[in-house]
């Protein structure tokens, strides 16, 4: 333990002497800044002895004021670092100065430092507007080396990639989802106690219109569904004509016959379906002998009705009459009802008795 001034009276010369009466110089705390303070780092500096017989100082420190356990030798120097001080107490310092016979003089004035680190922080850029589609972006945190921080998101479409916590001056990484209305929004991360905004701006979106034309009717389904979509958005359509009607085809914004069709939207898009009355045909014939009217290929409406009539030639007789295949025998007359598909009418003559050389003639 250092010996106070009294101690030293009778064991060093005159000369000495007049050096060791209690000393008081003055010591001033430097503090770095905070951009380069580190944990408990502290510095002092003191106003030098000019007596010659002064080799060097030491400095003293402890948590209690007046009560110094701990010394370092610094030499003829008159500034010291502390480096490697515990965080969180109040350290006390004083400093003596000694000889060459290592007598040291009283203390000096004391000082106090507290190792308590005041964190600063700084984010850069301090918010951030970006796009409607997803990307990434970027935030820089500025602070002391020792300092703890985190990076939190409070929006559901922004997400921190890298970086969520940390220490000391770093970079946090986030993505956003692409916006899928047309409206802007607004989300924050809270990055070391600081609220950081993000705002996307809206989609750019068109309209798709969907009209139909023709005699014929039908349905238009879109998938995904609705009128407004976001731009670069595909749409698929798909024509279904009702019953008793045809798709015919595509106009506007497709083109084509296909029933199914593709719209990239990047404008205010029409469409057109076309579906026309399904017309369906009866073809009529017979062999020879007699004639079936109307006969040939016999369009009617759909749902509509058509009547044919069957007339044997002089010397002949009505032997049969062919619907679709199936015999329903010498009828005279044959309707089609509810025309809802294509038919066949066939009929079949053949020769009154004792006129059989006709039937030589073959079909008409």
């Amino acid at each position: 333990m250092p010996r106070s001034a009294k101690a030293l009276i009778g064991q060093i010369s005159r000369t000495s002497f007049l050096i060791f009466i209690p000393l008081f110089f003055f010591i001033g705390l430097i503090l770095f800044p905070a951009s380069f303070l580190y944990a408990a780092q502290v510095s002092l500096a003191w106003d030098p002895v000019t007596d010659p017989d002064v080799v060097g100082y030491k400095v003293y420190y402890g948590t209690e004021s007046q009560s110094y356990p701990y010394n370092i030798n610094a030499g003829n120097n008159t500034t010291f670092t502390f480096s490697n001080l515990q965080d969180g107490p109040t350290y006390y310092f004083a400093v003596t100065a000694y000889n060459a016979s290592n007598m040291e003089s009283g203390y000096s004035n004391e000082v106090t430092h507290s190792t308590i680190t005041t964190c600063q922080f700084a984010i850069s850029p301090g918010s951030q507007y970006v796009g409607s589609s997803s990307g990434t972006e970027a935030v820089s945190i500025s602070t002391q080396s020792d300092c703890h921080w985190t990076a939190v998101s409070e929006a559901s479409w922004i997400y921190v990639t890298s970086n969520s916590s940390g220490s000391g001056s770093q970079t946090v990484n986030y993505a956003v989802s692409a916006n899928p209305t047309g409206a802007s929004r607004s989300g924050t991360i809270v990055i070391a106690g600081q609220t950081f905004t993000v705002t996307q701006s809206g989609a750019s979106q068109y309209t798709l219109n969907i009209a139909k034309s023709g005699t014929g009717t039908g349905t238009v389904i879109n998938q995904p569904g609705g009128t407004i979509f976001n731009d670069g958005a595909v749409v698929t359509l798909t024509a279904t004509p009702d019953v008793g009607s045809i798709f015919v085809g595509w106009s506007g914004g497709c083109s084509g016959a296909a029933p199914t069709c593709e719209v990239a939207m990047d404008s205010n898009t029409p469409v057109t379906a076309t579906f026309s009355r399904q017309s369906p045909t009866i073809i009529a014939c017979s062999n020879a002998g007699g004639s079936i009217f109307p006969s040939g290929t016999v369009t009617v409406s759909y749902g509509s009705s058509q009547s044919f009539t069957i007339s044997p030639s002089k010397g002949y007789k009505i032997i049969n009459v062919i619907i679709d295949g199936a015999l329903i025998g010498p009828v005279k007359n044959y309707s089609f009802r509810n025309m809802e598909a294509n038919h066949m009418i066939y009929a079949i003559f053949g020769p009154q008795p004792g006129n059989r050389k006709r039937v030589a003639e073959g079909y008409r």
